[in-house]
């Protein structure tokens, strides 16, 4: 289950950001609100990377917060025909350019983990 690590790896980056504002002098009371993009090609499970983020996020400042998150599409450069967009995707595994039928794609996007924006509320 990837989805426990990632939901560390995004509280880390979070408490490392809160605790930065803090010694600017800026006191956090609380995170409201946290937004992800995720692509589509990081296979995760939305619902167990929320379950995860709330679990390992008690007694922290982030505890409570919603957790919002936007999956990005998969896109692809076909090195054949140089198609760039969504390619021809079957059961979770990328088949071949839409455009010309090519199996020679470079992966350009959809593996992405972004913490696009973080809702805090200040004391």
């Amino acid at each position: 289950m990837h989805e426990l690590s990632l939901a560390n790896s995004i509280l880390d980056a979070i408490l490392s950001a809160i605790e930065s504002e803090e010694k600017k002098g800026r006191k956090v009371k609380k995170v409201k609100e946290i937004y992800l993009e995720i692509g589509e090609l990081v296979f995760v499970n939305v619902e167990q990377l929320k379950f995860a983020f709330e679990v390992i996020s008690e007694g922290t400042a982030c505890e409570g917060a919603k957790v919002n998150i936007e999956i990005l599409k998969s896109k692809c450069r076909c090195v054949n025909c140089g198609y760039e967009g969504e390619p021809k995707i079957v059961d979770d595994f990328i088949i071949s350019c839409p455009k010309c039928g090519g199996f020679r794609l470079e992966i350009i996007g959809g593996k992405e983990l972004n913490i696009k924006n973080v809702i805090i509320e200040y004391m």
